[in-house]
């Protein structure tokens, strides 16, 4: 995996991994499967967590609009500030439609 690296240090960081393979096969072989921090999250709490930055955005956009007193600010914030619950909600009202 290139992570942006000279070629020295790429080399120098697979000769590592190379000889960590070696030395205790178990354990490099744990580290190449573990899987990324969000993936380990279930997806209720990555939606919420979504939703919120949603409404954090919205927010910063309605202050910046406020303080620049712009009309068209504000209103671009409070519309994506309200998308999130919007959504949720629909989403919730489609679940229960096609469960019942």
């Amino acid at each position: 995996m290139t992570v942006g690296l000279a070629e020295d240090e790429q080399r120098e960081l697979d000769d590592i991994a190379q000889r960590l393979a070696e030395d205790d096969p178990t354990f490099a072989a744990e580290l190449a499967t573990t899987p990324a921090p969000h993936r380990l999250l279930p997806p209720r709490v990555l939606r919420l967590i979504g939703l919120l930055l949603i409404y954090a955005v919205g927010l910063v956009v309605v202050i910046t609009g406020v303080s620049l007193s712009s009309t068209v600010l504000i209103a671009i914030g409070a519309a994506v500030t309200a998308s999130g619950p919007v959504a949720v909600i629909v989403q919730v009202w489609r679940n229960r439609r096609t469960s019942t």
